[in-house]
This record gives C-alpha cells, sequence and structure tokens, in this order.
C-alpha cells in the first residue's frame, strides 16, 4: 500500500471515530451541550489530534448530515435502477427512505433543529445532495405519468411532498408512537399510491 493511500485510509478510520463518537453524544446530550473535549474522548482521540480530522463542530454535523444523504441516495438508485416497472420502483424507494428515517430517528430530529447552524456555503452543499434524492422521485414519477400509471401532477412538487410526508413519521413521532413501523409504511405507500393512481 502506497503512503498516500495508507494516509487516507487512516484519516477516513478517524473521521469516522469521530463522527461515530459525536453522532452519540448529539443525540444524548445535544449538539449545544456536547463539547469538542467531550467528541474527543468518547472517539478516544485527544482534543489535539482531533483537529487534525475535523475543523469544528460545525463541520462535525455537517459530514454526519452529508453521511446521510449519501446512505439515503445510494438507497433509491439501488432501488430506482432495481426495478423495471414505475409503480415497484417508487414503492421501493420509498420504503428505503421510510426504513432509514426510522432507523435514524434521533439523527433525523437533530439535523432538522441543528442544520441551521451550518454556514451558507454548508447549506448549499446539503442543498444540492438533498436535490439528488428529489431528482430521483421526480424521474420516477415523469416516468410514471408517461407511461400512464400515475395521475398527471407536478413532479417536482410531488416529489418533495413524498419526502416530507415519511419525513413526518420520525417528526410526528410523539403523537404516532403507538403505531408500529411496518403499519406506518404501508399505510404511507398506499396513500401516496392512492394519491397518485390513474
Amino acid at each position: 500500500m502506497s503512503p498516500v493511500k495508507e494516509k487516507t485510509d487512516l484519516v477516513m478510520r478517524r473521521q469516522e471515530q469521530v463522527l461515530s463518537a459525536a453522532t452519540k453524544l448529539f443525540i444524548k446530550k445535544g449538539f449545544h451541550k456536547t463539547t469538542v473535549r467531550d467528541i474527543a474522548r468518547e472517539s478516544g482521540l485527544g482534543v489535539g489530534p482531533i483537529y487534525d480530522y475535523v475543523k469544528n463542530k460545525e463541520e462535525i454535523l455537517f459530514m454526519i448530515h452529508s453521511r446521510v444523504l449519501n446512505q439515503i441516495y445510494k438507497g433509491l438508485e439501488k432501488s430506482m435502477f432495481g426495478e423495471k416497472d414505475a409503480k415497484a420502483k417508487l414503492r421501493g424507494m420509498i420504503k428505503i427512505l421510510f426504513n432509514m428515517c426510522d432507523r435514524h430517528q434521533n439523527l433525523v430530529i437533530l439535523i432538522y433543529q441543528e442544520s441551521h447552524i451550518l454556514s451558507n456555503a454548508m447549506q448549499k452543499k446539503i442543498m444540492t445532495g438533498e436535490k439528488k434524492s428529489i431528482t430521483f422521485f421526480e424521474k420516477v414519477l415523469e416516468e410514471g405519468i408517461k407511461n400512464k400509471v400515475f395521475a398527471k401532477c407536478n413532479p417536482k412538487f410531488t416529489a418533495n411532498m413524498i419526502i416530507s410526508m415519511v419525513h413526518g413519521w420520525v417528526l410526528k413521532r410523539w403523537d404516532l408512537k403507538n403505531l408500529k413501523r411496518e403499519t406506518g409504511l404501508k399505510y404511507t405507500i398506499e396513500m401516496i399510491m392512492k394519491t397518485l393512481s390513474v
């Protein structure tokens, strides 16, 4: 292994340590009550060495958000190209997004609550990442409309509303706590597909 590759791998491993530790602490203590010293201790790195891998808490939050978006993007991409029928694609994409949001509920809430503290440049990068996922839904909706399996609608608006509805499963969990995940997913898919039915 080349020295450059070795160094890159080390940086990635250390950043993963930091992100895992920060995620745990942000969820447990809150973003504002967690210090870089806390994250360094939890990650097993010293306060000095941690700055070799991240600049500050804002960058850590940005990296956590980016990591979640990347996981969602890969899942949606796999579902989109793994099915031939637009309806099957849409169901699969909703399921992937729903399950991922359910699995990372505390993280989704954290991102909603704290993303406003990110710099304008970071927020623009996050929005660019989110638009990639929105575009996947748009393309499937356009395909379904073209093939006459979905009713005519504004794909961009509908894509955004579908994603917002899925996020609502987490954001409204306080009132839906007695509803099982499988039931919530079933209701969500049924409502969306019924709305889009020709």
